[in-house]
């Protein structure tokens, strides 16, 4: 299913119907609340992982990879990349499930380790483990931590994540998490719908 099949699916459900021309609420903006009800469907999946197996885990059909992202020196034997968004909350350092290091001739490192915030406040003083680096993410930023020269590389990146945020692209959901995201867009946007209209440009609002 495409975002935009989702969109118009919502849309006629808020709408009763086909929305007229000048409806107040746009695609872009309930494209937004599908980002949002993204997060809510992860969450809920995470949940019933541990309910049934005992384990916390994502479905893999909620993962995403992005590649040829750009590594950049920060400070001595520290490296930053930015991530094509912010991971997903989901323990501690979940939203990011493997980095991979590619240099020029298409070599990939092994998967980089990955540390909690505090983990990151003894990782220094921690012996080199052979053949492996770490890292940790800030945002939508991920910090590597290496004494080797890490420009010549770019990463690859497989995040928790809805996919492309474009009307056209492909939603990146399992069918049966999609009722859990309609119905989170559908209640945020019917909020939205009861609130009354200003139709006097007076300076004041209702």
């Amino acid at each position: 299913m495409t975002r935009q099949q989702l969109i118009e699916q919502i849309l006629r459900e808020v709408y009763g119907g086909q929305p007229s021309d000048d409806a107040s609420i746009t695609p872009n903006l309930v494209n937004q609340y599908i980002n949002q009800g993204i997060g809510l469907a992860v969450k809920q999946n995470y949940k019933e992982a541990i309910q049934l197996d005992g384990v916390g885990y994502v479905n893999n059909s909620f993962h995403t990879t992005f590649k040829g992202l750009t590594i950049s020196k920060d400070e001595n034997f520290l490296w930053r990349l930015t991530l094509p968004e912010v991971p997903m909350g989901v323990g501690q350092n979940e939203g990011v499930s493997n980095l991979r290091l590619k240099n020029g001739d298409g070599q990939i490192s092994l998967d980089c380790i990955p540390l909690s915030i505090n983990q990151k406040g003894y990782a220094s003083t921690m012996k080199t483990i052979p053949n492996k680096l770490l890292y940790y993410t800030e945002g939508s930023t991920a910090y590597i931590l290496s004494t080797l020269t890490l420009s010549q590389y770019t990463a690859t990146a497989t995040l928790i994540s809805g996919g492309d945020s474009s009307l056209t692209s492909t939603l990146n959901v399992p069918a049966d998490y999609i009722p859990t995201i309609t119905a989170y867009v559908i209640q945020a946007l019917m909020i939205e719908r009861k609130q009354p209209q200003d139709q006097t440009n007076d300076g004041v609002s209702n």
